[in-house]
């Protein structure tokens, strides 16, 4: 049974992919990206900090985004953290529930989006995303810091 579970989890990751910033993107069938915050970057939050994220603010609703420029933030009772777009392009809609509950974010942060964007070069800015195996190489690198 576990076998399955982890398979499953490695299909499903295989759909994301990531910035060096620790954002992760997902194309969806309407070619437009979702896109959050990583684990591995949650998993840093949590344990450098002993809290995880309490608070999230975006861009509006139609603001033009640039790839690997600040969409966002995400805050702790210490620290804030830019969240850096994927792509470039124009914010769709927002996740109202991690906007309203953002501690859902140290939960499952790789199943939950926080904008939705619609791109404007989506197939030449997606060649420039990481993989998930490129992106556990750096956060190996990295050894546990931001």
């Amino acid at each position: 049974m576990r076998r399955i579970i982890v398979k499953a989890q490695r299909l499903k990751r295989s759909s994301i992919l990531y910035t060096p910033n620790h954002t992760w993107a997902r194309i969806t069938e309407d070619k437009t990206v979702k896109a959050g915050i990583s684990r591995y970057a949650v998993d840093c939050i949590k344990r450098n900090e002993r809290m995880g994220i309490g608070f999230c603010r975006t861009e509006p609703v139609g603001a033009e985004v640039d790839r690997m420029e600040p969409f966002g933030i995400v805050e702790t009772l210490w620290s804030v953290i830019d969240l850096f777009s994927p792509v470039s392009g124009r914010i769709k809609s927002v996740n109202s529930r991690v906007i309203k509950e953002p501690y859902i974010l140290n939960e499952n942060p790789e199943e939950t989006w926080i904008v939705e964007i619609e791109p404007s070069n989506l197939e030449e800015e997606a060649r420039l995303l990481l993989t998930p195996d490129l992106y556990d190489k750096i956060c190996k690198e990295r050894d546990g810091r931001l």
